[in-house]
């Protein structure tokens, strides 16, 4: 009698067993990692968060949108239809504004410009999560969102100030820039692309200062937060 149970619970154990690792295996064949590279173009624009002269608030702004270009080592963990995406990428951007500093005043009928034309090297980590919309190979289509954090050198990065004389102004990047991010990737076999929105969360930049020193300069402060949207082609592995 002990036997038979014994005999019993052998073929039981044996058979969960099996079907456990069936159902492993088959959850790992859904999972894969690719790397890939990629390369784009980011198009940079400028939103002021405050625009101050002298306790005036400056209202007016207008922005110049310029494309700056980038390279990315991209990584990602696919379980089933969900992604998981990181790297590291270098980034090149820049991008100009100019601010009306009689903007404050309703009655003014002239225009007092002040402009700010700025770039910046940086190295940016993004941490994205993202869903298989079509998942037919070789094609493929995703979206993604997430945020990045982009790391600016001091030495990297160049800012000037037009139209402030005789007041020379200058500033120094914020070291750290968080954004969030949103996107599409279209994937044809190994290669695919790639298209992105991303808007910083915090100041892109420190406070102004004047540079010579001089007491009777304006009280100017302009903070700023950049937008962009990129295009990318890439090939994974």
């Amino acid at each position: 009698m002990r036997l038979r149970v014994l005999a019993t619970l052998c073929i039981i154990l044996t058979a969960t067993s099996a079907m456990a690792q069936e159902s492993l295996g088959r959850q790992f064949q859904s999972t894969n990692f690719n790397w890939g590279v990629r390369i784009g173009f980011a198009a940079t624009g400028t939103y002021l968060t405050k625009a101050v002269m002298n306790d005036h608030k400056l209202p007016d702004y207008t922005q110049d949108t310029q494309v700056g270009n980038f390279i990315a080592l991209q990584l990602r963990l696919t379980a089933k239809s969900v992604l998981f995406q990181t790297g590291v990428g270098l980034n090149f951007n820049k991008s100009s504004f100019f601010v009306d500093r009689n903007s404050w005043d309703p009655e003014s009928t002239t225009r007092d410009e002040v402009g700010c034309s700025y770039s910046a090297l940086s190295l940016t980590i993004p941490l994205q999560v993202g869903y298989h919309v079509i998942d037919r190979p070789p094609y493929r289509m995703s979206i993604f969102t997430g945020p990045r954090l982009r790391f600016v050198p001091s030495k990297y990065y160049s800012v000037e100030y037009t139209n402030t004389d005789p007041y020379v102004y200058s500033d120094s990047p914020a070291s750290l820039v968080s954004g969030w991010t949103a996107g599409m990737s279209i994937q044809i076999g190994r290669t695919f692309l790639d298209f992105e929105y991303e808007a910083t969360i915090n100041n892109v930049s420190y406070g102004m200062y004047e540079t010579t020193g001089n007491p009777s300069a304006p009280d100017l402060t302009l903070n700023r937060r950049v937008s962009m949207i990129s295009f990318s082609y890439g090939i994974i592995f």
